[in-house]
């Protein structure tokens, strides 16, 4: 084993044995955030500035992470295989990001003995803001500047700067001024996207 996997290993197993825990709010919290922030540069692909890891994050072996700048991830989330999140991202509590799911194809077998579809990790632009327990599945890209509702469950592409929300997520509206919520619909929706009601 050579120095960088002992190093590597180092930093995992004190990520979650130990700063995993540290408190993310209090007298404590910066120096937390600092502890936290430090250790993932051990083993995450990629590792922005100032970065926000919250407590009870989970972000498996991280070999297939990358966090830019200035962005963070809320207490609780999931990271499942990969991630690739751009700058100044800003991520709710106990969001999922997926990388890859089930397969189902086939009606003679279980759909647990079918195996898991190709590693695809989920890709967030700069800017974005994703709500308290939102799930991104697998490969699917949230543009600049779009804001993930509560609870959405982002099965689409998001456009930038497009707000969504539901489940599956649809358009409810932009955060661009002058811009028409349904005409962000409708662009979403010719890229596969439901459309939501009119009204």
């Amino acid at each position: 084993m050579n120095l960088a996997r002992i190093k590597r290993y180092v930093a995992l197993c004190l990520y979650y044995g130990i700063a995993n825990k540290l408190p993310a709010r209090g007298p404590l919290a910066e120096p937390s955030r600092w502890i936290r922030q430090e250790l993932c540069r051990g083993f995450l692909a990629g590792c922005g500035q100032r970065i926000n890891i919250s407590r009870d994050v989970h972000l498996g072996t991280g070999s297939q992470i990358s966090i830019g700048h200035r962005s963070g991830l809320g207490p609780g989330c999931r990271v499942y295989g990969g991630l690739v999140m751009g700058e100044e991202v800003m991520v709710g509590p106990d969001v999922a990001f997926l990388s890859e799911n089930h397969r189902f194809d086939r009606l003679d077998e279980p759909i647990g003995w079918q195996g898991v579809t190709e590693r695809n990790p989920p890709r967030i632009a700069d800017g974005v803001w994703i709500g308290l327990r939102a799930t991104i599945l697998a490969g699917k890209v949230v543009g600049e500047g779009a804001i993930v509702g509560a609870c959405a469950v982002v099965t689409k592409d998001v456009a930038s700067y497009a707000i969504v929300g539901g489940n599956p997520a649809v358009v409810i509206g932009t955060r661009r001024p002058g811009d028409d919520p349904a005409a962000s619909a409708a662009a979403a929706s010719a890229n596969g996207a439901p459309a939501p009601d009119a009204g």
